[in-house]
């Protein structure tokens, strides 16, 4: 819930946010948050799921945050086994990805 509330968040009134899914064979599922807000400055991608760190505005108003709802994200997916990472471009928007293992329903 925190990666669609960020991408609302910072995405401008007229942009768009999209949220999909794919299975990746029968292991995996995918999920990606697509925003076409204002993107996040390359230097700083690795660090945006540190505990309390907020990427730089550049120039517009900074959405209040604590800089935790990413931490608490990766480390929610990762305790479930599976990746989260972010592709970005300035001026053109940000897409959160994450995976997460398919567990059998028959195997208990």
């Amino acid at each position: 819930m925190n990666l669609v509330g960020n991408a609302i968040k910072f995405t401008p009134a007229q942009g768009k946010v999209t949220v999909s899914t794919a299975r990746d064979g029968k292991e995996w599922v995918q999920v990606s948050i697509n925003d076409t807000g204002p993107g996040i400055p390359a230097k700083e991608r690795q660090k945006i799921f540190d505990k309390f760190y907020q990427a730089s505005s550049e120039g517009r108003q900074k959405p209040k945050g604590t800089g935790l709802g990413l931490a608490i994200s990766k480390a929610l997916v990762e305790l479930h086994g599976g990746k989260i990472w972010v592709e970005s471009e300035l001026n053109c928007g940000s897409t959160f990805t994450f995976t997460l293992p398919v567990s059998d329903p028959r195997s208990g």
